[in-house]
């Protein structure tokens, strides 16, 4: 169903979402309707920012064909300098590709599916690619398929993760598996790879509005609890290779925070050639090449 505010949504029962298209393909809401009350499984947006195209402001919204930042938006590939501006004002490292700044084309539509694409000629990113995103909505689960075919001539290098934004209060949990973690400095880049002391909790799970993070974490295990024990409901995000990074953001005295699948760390174009692909990530895609990815959102609202 289409929208006057050029939105689609999509129904299975009880549950709810809404794309934006036009908006980086970016997901505006995803929730139950359940006893009138409606639970939001991502942050609720304003409907002016959809007015005003404000992706950032959106739920969640794909990042290709990188995740995180490029140091000053250069880096070299199989011997050629590669630049893409930011165009951050108060940022000269490139952020979170490009891919969300513009409009998908919908494919393929149905009362709970979704397919979007988007094409990308070479301009100041070089390479030319197809990404498709494909919305398969059930009454138990969201599933969103992000594939990203290489269209040029040779290869190409790419990067890609989700920006999935939650709701937190001083009672919600979050829950995963993850190894390592990577350190800033004052502006958001890598500088060392270390053990993170709320790794061990976090297993468990920890109260994440008690923690400020901004944290790429290696070695997870694709999988992560969001419990929100106040609402008596919980949620479960999964997902597949290559999205074996979880980026942890969590400003304090946000009403949300961010768990976020990646297939690399911020900067992986200029640290690959330092560390190992298990460390830092990022993908060398052939020509004709597709990689394939899925990340899922597994809803549970107790009785």
């Amino acid at each position: 169903m289409l929208h006057n505010n050029g939105c689609v949504v999509l129904r299975a029962g009880k549950a709810w979402l809404e794309v934006a298209p036009h908006l980086g393909a970016a997901i505006v809401a995803y929730k139950h309707i359940h006893n009138g009350q409606d639970y939001h499984w991502l942050r609720p947006v304003d409907p002016v920012h959809v007015l005003n195209g404000n992706v950032s402001e959106m739920a969640s919204f794909p990042l290709v064909p990188w995740a995180g930042r490029i140091r000053n938006g250069c880096f070299k590939y199989q011997g050629r300098q590669i630049h893409y501006p930011s165009f951050k004002q108060d940022s000269g490292h490139s952020i979170h590709g490009f891919v969300r700044n513009g409009p998908w084309q919908v494919t393929e539509q149905s009362d709970s599916r979704l397919v979007l694409e988007y094409r990308h000629e070479p301009d100041h990113w070089p390479f030319a690619f197809r990404a498709e995103q494909v919305f398969t909505l059930t009454e138990s689960s969201l599933v969103v398929q992000l594939n990203i075919q290489n269209t040029g001539l040779g290869s190409m290098p790419l990067g890609m993760g989700h920006h999935p934004y939650f709701p937190k209060n001083e009672h919600t949990v979050l829950q995963a598996r993850v190894g390592r973690a990577w350190y800033g400095d004052e502006e958001v880049m890598p500088v060392r790879l270390d053990e993170h002391p709320l790794a061990p909790a976090m297993a468990q799970g920890i109260v994440i509005d008690r923690h400020a993070l901004d944290t790429p974490f290696i070695g997870w295990q694709h999988e992560a609890q969001i419990s929100w024990p106040d609402r008596k409901c919980q949620l479960q995000m999964k997902a597949s290779a290559p999205f074996d990074f979880l980026i942890v953001y969590s400003p304090e005295g946000a009403p949300w925070f961010c768990a976020e699948p990646f297939s690399n760390v911020t900067d992986c174009f200029n640290l690959r050639d330092i560390y190992p692909a298990s460390e830092v990530g990022g993908q060398d895609v052939m020509p004709g090449e597709t990689v394939k990815t899925w990340f899922s959102l597994s809803p549970v609202i107790e009785s």
